[in-house]
């Protein structure tokens, strides 16, 4: 049961309030690990934290929408209301799983905060937020670590001996993708491009369908690649062609895994779609880089699969391969990215869209698109329970509020995602 992780033992390493009035005298480290992102820090990190209690009484006002976050505050015990502008919101009951993520982070309160029942909140400096949202050290070379439920699994150290060996199947670029993102890098002109597209007629075919589009047509339909790649342009034909041709890696000759992958497919194509949009809405980042940042945020998990597919099936549990993707695909895919000489600002989207609470300080950049685009995908998922309040993400803070509003509504999505419905379909093919 939930509940039993916020059981508060007496006899337990815990950390110190800092107000003495708290009437709490300690908090138990299980509780303290519970609370995301923050309980990701090294137990002497996270008891080392300044931490605060302060008390409320029923209909008290906790914090008020439009001001500006101070501290980074959880629950500890009671019920809060967090309420929209619109009259409506929800509330956060101590030991739920709403209860792991803060109320607040940093950027403007998005809801008015009031207290349902006697509350406990506590306080945390907002720098320990960024601390905790940090990428972990690579548990494929360091053992301490790999998480728990993954110790002493064979499948896992195998894979881990496979990799530091350099003996791993590392899915590779399709040719034209490859061909083409090296011409680039040079002068080169549209018929140079148009030879290189040519050699894929599949790819060649699509690229000429996603031109004909609502999001790139104009008056007069293209029928050829050249006045495809012309009217698209050098980068977003280099976009383009490689999503394209990522579907031809999401493949296995097992049939249960290639259930397995063409799911992981299926969860790309969604986050691509909704990548795309929220990149259009911002106005800020490139829509077909986005596409493709979208394409490749699971790359990773498709050498650990195919991993698998060289085993029996004996050899690991389903539970393993599952822990051992959630594990490592970002890792894995930073590496499969880096050996395609795709640039930095793709190389890190599958380490940078791991945490939802992660932040690098910049304005908005493609990671954080991505990011919104993978918690949006998961809104329809059983697990959505699960999923951390949008207006507390920092990713969310950056798009601001012109494209999504702090009631989590999908409407303006949902309107986005239609106008470009047909320029996706040719990836589901």
């Amino acid at each position: 049961m939930l509940w039993k992780l916020f059981k508060k033992p007496s006899e337990e390493t815990a950390t110190t309030l800092t107000d003495p009035d708290a009437h709490i005298n300690q908090l138990p480290l299980s509780f303290l690990q519970q609370l995301i992102p923050v309980g990701d820090l090294p137990v002497a990190e996270l008891t080392a934290l300044p931490i605060s209690v302060r008390h409320f009484n029923p209909g008290d006002i906790i914090f008020n929408r439009g001001v500006e976050a101070e501290q980074l505050i959880y629950l500890y015990s009671g019920t809060v209301f967090l309420e929209a502008s619109n009259g409506g919101g929800y509330a956060v009951e101590e030991s739920t799983f709403k209860a792991c993520y803060p109320l607040a982070t940093y950027g403007e309160h998005a809801f008015n905060a009031i207290a349902k029942s006697p509350v406990k909140l506590l306080y945390l400096p907002l720098s320990s937020l960024q601390r905790s949202s940090k990428p972990i050290n690579n548990p494929l070379i360091n053992p301490s670590n790999v998480p728990s439920a993954l110790r002493g699994s064979v499948f896992f150290d195998r894979f881990c001996e496979a990799f530091s060996a350099d003996n791993l199947h590392v899915p590779s670029l399709p040719d034209v993708a490859l061909r083409l993102r090296s011409a680039l890098q040079k002068e080169i002109s549209v018929v140079d491009a148009v030879k290189i597209v040519n050699l894929d007629p599949v790819i060649s075919s699509k690229l000429i369908q996603v031109a004909n589009s609502p999001v790139y047509r104009s008056a007069n339909p293209i029928t050829n690649s050249h006045d495809a790649v012309n009217r698209l342009g050098f980068k977003t034909t280099q976009n383009l062609v490689t999503s394209i041709s990522m579907h031809q890696l999401f493949r296995s000759k097992n049939r249960q895994l290639n259930q397995k992958i063409q799911t992981l497919w299926k969860q790309s194509i969604q986050v691509a779609s909704l990548s795309y949009t929220l990149a259009s809405l911002s106005g800020e980042i490139n829509a077909d880089e986005a596409l493709l940042a979208g394409l490749i945020h699971n790359i990773g998990a498709l050498p650990i699969v195919t991993f698998a597919e060289s085993l029996d099936s004996s050899q690991y549990t389903e539970a393993e391969l599952q822990a051992s993707i959630a594990c490592l695909q970002s890792l894995v895919g930073a590496f499969i990215l880096k050996k395609w000489h795709f640039p930095d600002s793709l190389q890190q989207i599958p380490v940078n869209t791991t945490h939802w609470y992660f932040d690098d300080g910049q304005p908005l950049q493609l990671h954080d698109i991505v990011l919104l685009a993978k918690f949006h995908s998961q809104l329809g998922d059983a697990n959505r329970q699960k999923l951390p309040p949008l207006n507390t993400l920092p990713a969310f803070q950056k798009l601001g509020d012109n494209a999504l509003t702090p009631d989590m509504s999908l409407k303006a999505l949902q309107d986005a995602k239609i106008q470009i419905a047909d320029a996706l379909n040719f990836f589901r093919t």
